[in-house]
């Protein structure tokens, strides 16, 4: 009887043993998918809450002169990442910082083909980690943290979660992607994307966005892209120059002021104003209107057609207001006048313009050489957007509008040229 207990029990504990295994095998399979889900056993003592809070620290609002979007910091220094298509117009763009104060950037490097850029900042912030992704597997869950909207959605950087699907290449620009199932918005480009563990896996970029996809440039091609970048002759080459030349003309000081309040040289901008304007204030008083301001974009400049120096201008403005981005736009002139050698701001006659219409942004002027231009070239309209883009290309503010098409289709053009005032936007 006893042999017969002994040898029950002995069965029935190698049953509970072998239970316990078939049990801790089933689950230890579960753990392990969870993980692979996660990114590995490293990345599954992360929390959310305690990545997105570590990320935000680093992610930052970006405002171009056209565009607007988001970036990180990718090293100590103020060194910073975003899309270059955020700045591709503007070589000062401004930095809103998490704190909500901002700064101005410049631009250090960039690649219009990857569209990628590095600008710096005076201002150290939490440098993001690149992650390696040979170990990254499908349905891996990752963040794309940024600002959607632009100025228009105030307060923290937004989170989206989605999950990794597949890589895919761009083998004419040498630029590899993670495809996601997240949908993004405009303004998260240039913001991360980042794993569990809130490494970098790749840089947010709008553009190849699809219903219920987004991509992004991977980790592995921002260090190629830098790389290259680094090692370029001109890392600049695909960034527009603003020349600034106030003693040329009337119409270059006038120019100058308003490129000299974009790129925050407030000092330099209240050079160009006369005592006429100024009337005894000082530098700290006049400049203490222009602290909210992120930047000044000229929409159309051009000499008036009957009185002498008076320089006609419509303008846009951006003003950071608790944290939101307010807009305004203004039409007017400036008479200038010069004074021992140099032309100065004489005096303003300038209002601000309520709601805009579309036709508020094209010069007149313009537009009926755009409709001469059309009754010579039919096909014009398929070469504007090059037009355009040639226009905005160093010295290239004096050609006419036969010269941009010229260069456009890849004609040779005639040295003496007429000069357009400004382009339809």
């Amino acid at each position: 009887m006893k042999k017969f207990i002994k040898a029950f029990l002995i069965i029935s504990l190698v049953g509970v043993v072998g239970y316990t295994g078939y049990e801790v095998s089933i689950l230890s399979d579960r753990i392990k998918r969870i993980e692979n889900k996660l990114g590995g056993s490293r990345k599954i003592a992360c929390t959310e809450k305690e990545t997105v809070e570590k990320v935000r620290r680093s992610v930052v609002r970006v405002v171009g002169g056209e565009s607007e979007g988001s970036g990180f910091v990718i090293q100590k220094g103020g060194i910073i990442l975003t899309n270059f298509h955020v700045i591709e117009s503007e070589p000062n763009p401004k930095v809103i910082l998490p704190d909500s104060t901002f700064e101005t950037a410049q631009v250090i490097m960039a690649d219009k083909d990857a569209d990628l850029a590095v600008i710096k900042i005076n201002k150290n912030l939490p440098a993001l980690r690149m992650a390696r992704l040979d170990g990254m597997s499908p349905a891996e869950e990752v963040f794309s943290m940024g600002y959607p909207l632009g100025g228009s959605l105030p307060g923290e950087a937004s989170v989206v979660r989605g999950s990794f699907s597949r890589f895919v290449r761009d083998r004419k620009n040498g630029v590899q992607y993670l495809s996601t199932d997240m949908t993004s918005v405009s303004g998260i480009s240039g913001g991360p994307m980042v794993n569990i563990y809130g490494e970098v896996v790749g840089v947010n970029t709008a553009g190849l966005v699809l219903g219920g996809m987004s991509i992004a440039i991977s980790s592995d091609s921002i260090r190629e892209k830098c790389r290259q970048m680094s090692a370029s002759k001109d890392p600049l080459k695909d960034v527009r120059k603003i020349i600034f030349a106030p003693n040329k003309n009337a119409l270059e000081a006038v120019r100058c002021f308003y490129n000299y309040l974009k790129a925050r040289r407030l000092e330099k901008a209240f050079e160009l104003l006369s005592d006429n304007f100024v009337k005894g204030y000082s530098f700290e008083q006049w400049a203490r209107g222009y602290r909210p301001l992120l930047d000044t974009t000229i929409v159309i400049i051009k000499r008036d057609k009957k009185i002498a120096n008076r320089i006609n201008i419509k303008l846009s403005t951006k003003d950071l207001v608790d944290n939101e981005i307010v807009y305004k736009y203004f039409e007017g002139y400036w008479d200038v006048r010069q004074v021992g050698g140099r032309w100065l701001l004489w005096k303003p006659k300038i209002k601000e313009v309520m709601d805009p219409g579309e036709d508020w942004f094209i010069d007149p002027d313009i537009e009926k050489q755009m409709e001469e231009l059309a009754k010579v070239h039919e096909d014009y309209e398929k070469y504007l957007r090059e037009m355009y883009k040639i226009s905005q290309e160093p010295g290239n503010d004096q050609l006419t509008l036969q010269d941009l098409y010229d260069k456009a289709t890849g004609v040779e053009i005639s040295p003496q040229s007429v000069v357009p005032q400004s382009w339809p936007r």
